[in-house]
């Protein structure tokens, strides 16, 4: 009975530690049960966030992004791009990176796109036969086309400041930093020239080393003085030397019809485009360190006597075969003789040239017209859907020189007046000639012809005629894209 007390006292007291050890385990159940809720609450957030950032897209390539749009806003200092702020409002043009400190000339051979640009002789099969200074290079036809060899170039154009167009769509584009690279960079785009008629990246393209004219098929013959006797079904479009350009003082030479003549060719052949321009002048504009190219290089062909409705007054092509891939003016008197940029002559002056690729269209609300590109080369006329796409912003709505170039983030490789506040010397020293409130659609021709003076230059365009045009001042040069290899 005693020990029956004891542990009866004992068990007591198990029975009272128990119960505080439930106690205190209760608590700690319902700390877990509170520290659960927490971590499914923050859980639940977490996933949230997560999905609001994919929505957004946010992952390493948009910082990557962000970094790469802070280096072209500062100005990129890699010395193997070479680049240029174009400064509308202020009229200033400021070299950039590698072009920093360098002029015109020899200083960019560095960069394939300048230094490997050069004539050659090209077959109807897009083979080059032979390359300026070799022993079997010829301009007169005889060893096929003389075209100009163009190597690819990737390019970043980050606009600094721009302005609403308040009489159509898109912006003036007041300041901007433009680069060219040999390699594929952060931030950089290949040139949408360099690609071939299945949307493939090209190496190069062929461009005209001088303006077309055309040899007639049924007498196997080039025509060397402008005869108006073009076939276009047969006859082939041509760039050699010792030829005045074709034109349409009476026969038929539209723009559809010239181009069907380089198609003649062959597989590849096609007229001037709107992407192998703006090419060209991307990279002019880099290199002379400013826009007008007839200060930079020389006044070209603008300056020769007019004999209205009589006569094709352009000279003959070849009057810089002696410069070669080089760029310059020929002997002669300024404004009555050709010029050339890198092997291409006459890219303004002489006589207009068609540029296909490219209508402009308005419905009478769109100021001078929003050009319509076409992204392959299945070029047509009056045309703005399907392959045809709108770059985004209008043209001026007036006449006059240009002081703004028109922006969209959709296109940023093209080079169009929006705006006509500007004079003969700057900020690009060229004019433009527009439909003024267009309704309808309108041609693009390039350039300036022999009579034109101070308002020719290499982004001196006439957007201001309709379809089907042809004119004894209006001729185009001959352009070939290959075919990517496997």
């Amino acid at each position: 009975i005693t020990d029956a007390g004891t542990i009866k006292s004992q068990l007591s007291q198990a029975i009272t530690d128990a119960g505080t050890i439930n106690t205190t385990l209760n608590g700690t159940i319902q700390s877990g049960n509170n520290l659960k809720q927490d971590l499914d609450a923050s859980n639940a957030s977490a996933k949230s966030n997560i999905e609001e950032l994919r929505s957004e897209n946010f992952n390493s390539k948009e910082i990557l992004a962000g970094v790469t749009d802070l280096r072209a806003f500062l100005g990129l200092e890699n010395t193997e791009v070479a680049g240029i702020t174009v400064d509308f409002t202020n009229k200033t043009f400021t070299r950039l990176a590698g072009a920093e400190g360098l002029s015109g000339g020899a200083g960019f051979d560095k960069f394939a796109m300048y230094g490997g640009r050069k004539r050659c002789n090209v077959n109807n099969a897009g083979v080059i036969t032979a390359w300026f200074g070799d022993s079997n290079y010829k301009e007169d036809g005889s060893n096929g086309q003389v075209m100009v060899y163009q190597p690819k170039f990737y390019y970043m154009m980050y606009p600094l400041l721009v302005e609403q167009n308040t009489q159509g769509i898109g912006y003036h584009l007041r300041k901007a930093n433009y680069y060219v690279s040999d390699y594929p960079l952060a931030g950089f785009k290949l040139h949408p020239a360099f690609y071939d008629a299945q949307g493939n990246e090209i190496d190069y393209i062929l461009m005209g080393a001088y303006e077309g004219s055309i040899f007639d098929v049924s007498a196997n013959a080039y025509i060397l003085d402008d005869a108006q006797v073009m076939d276009y079904a047969n006859d082939l479009f041509c760039s050699i030397a010792g030829a005045k350009p074709a034109s349409g003082k009476t026969q038929d030479l539209t723009r559809p019809k010239l181009n069907q003549m380089c198609m003649n060719r062959g597989a590849g052949w096609y007229s001037d485009n709107i992407k192998a321009t703006s090419a060209n002048q991307m990279l002019m504009m880099i290199e002379m360190g400013m826009m007008n190219m007839q200060t930079a290089i020389g006044q070209g062909v603008v300056s020769v006597a007019d004999n209205p409705n009589t006569e094709n007054n352009s000279k003959v092509t070849g009057g810089t075969s002696a410069l070669g891939n080089g760029t310059g003016q020929a002997t002669g008197t300024s404004g009555q003789v050709s010029i050339s940029y890198r092997g291409m002559e006459n890219p303004w002056g002489n006589i207009w040239k068609f540029i296909y690729g490219v209508n402009i269209w308005g419905d009478g609300t769109l100021g001078g017209g929003v050009p319509y590109y076409a992204t392959d080369f299945n070029f047509a006329e009056s045309k703005r859907t399907d392959n045809y796409v709108s770059a985004g912003f209008s043209c001026a709505n007036a006449n006059g020189y240009i002081s703004a170039i028109g922006y969209a983030p959709e296109c940023d490789w093209m080079f169009i007046g929006s705006e006509v506040l500007g004079n003969s010397s700057v900020p690009v020293g060229d004019y433009t000639y527009i439909a003024a409130n267009l309704n309808g659609y309108k041609v693009a021709q390039l350039g300036g012809g022999w009579p034109d003076g101070a308002r020719a230059g290499a982004f001196f365009w006439t957007l201001s005629y309709g379809v089907g045009l042809r004119y004894r001042t209006i001729g185009g040069r001959l352009v070939y894209v290959p075919t990517a290899t496997a």
